[in-house]
């Protein structure tokens, strides 16, 4: 029998646990008393957690429902990298189902080594710390899926903006490395925005966002960056699409539903930013379809 693994970030439970969730990131060392301080403030102000664990239990749940729905024979589990139910939880229970493939996506669609591909050395360290003989089957990328597209293309619709307003998709800065070709993660992201973009008829940039406060050269421009040279070059009507992610989560609702919107409005920019796809229908399809692709099916 096949089995599907979501695999998200993780989150805190709360406020308290902050402190564990961060040291868990920096596998094992304490964050600094400024560190703690600034990430907990960042998640007071979205109520104390965000709603990614139940978001991804959600996309599992109904994932589940469509391929029992077609007959089709998986299990669908999902576990997280830095918070409860962890990755090794999922594998033990697709060991207790005698899975034989399981099939692992990361619920982001784009791919890059330092992110998507860490979550598969997860996976294999967590396979090799079980026993899990099965066969691993990792889907890299999603970001052709044309479900994926529609999902956003629904939440943007419901925004009612016409061709007046400038569209600025923001992803997940990375550390430029040489270990790591981040012309694929950009490629990527073009492909999904263009996608989007094209039945709106919309000016439109990619930027990244929430970038780590660490030495170093990250992917760029920043988003920050990005929202200041359209105030300059005159743009009043602003919609931020967080297209890098799929889920609510602290990057969303903090770094572009907050700290973006309100640099819009500082800048005199009118912004709007739709509603994350979440679970919805179209994100629930093409999750099925990466893993149908990826199963030969």
């Amino acid at each position: 029998m096949d089995g599907i693994l979501l695999m998200a970030y993780g989150t805190p439970k709360n406020i308290s646990d902050v402190e564990r969730y961060y040291t868990e990131i920096l596998r094992g060392s304490k964050p600094s008393e400024a560190q703690l301080e600034k990430l907990k403030k960042r998640y007071a102000a979205i109520g104390g957690s965000s709603p990614l664990l139940e978001i991804t239990r959600s996309q599992a749940e109904k994932l589940q429902k469509l391929a029992d729905s077609r007959m089709v024979k998986a299990k669908v589990y999902f576990g997280m990298k830095y918070s409860d139910p962890h990755i090794t939880d999922a594998i033990k229970k697709a060991m207790g189902d005698s899975v034989s493939r399981l099939f692992c996506i990361p619920v982001a669609p784009f791919y890059s080594h330092i992110s998507t591909g860490s979550y598969f050395d997860r996976v294999k360290a967590a396979a090799d710390e079980c026993g899990y003989s099965g066969e691993l089957v990792f889907v890299n990328s999603w970001h052709d899926e044309p479900y994926l597209a529609e999902a956003w293309i629904e939440r943007l619709e419901e925004t009612e903006i016409d061709k007046s307003w400038t569209m600025l998709f923001t992803a997940h800065s990375l550390p430029l490395s040489d270990a790591d070709d981040l012309s694929v993660y950009r490629r990527q992201l073009i492909y999904a925005s263009n996608s989007v973009e094209k039945l709106f008829g919309c000016k439109w940039s990619l930027s990244f966002q929430s970038a780590a406060d660490v030495p170093g050269k990250w992917i760029g421009p920043s988003a920050a960056w990005q929202i200041e040279g359209l105030a300059k070059n005159g743009v009043k009507k602003l919609v931020i699409i967080p297209i890098g992610f799929v889920s609510d989560n602290l990057e969303t609702m903090y770094d572009a539903g907050i700290e973006y919107t309100g640099l819009c409005e500082k800048l005199g920019i009118e912004a709007r930013m739709p509603k994350m796809p979440n679970d919805s229908d179209g994100i629930i399809k093409a999750l099925y379809w990466a893993y149908k692709k990826a199963a030969g099916k």
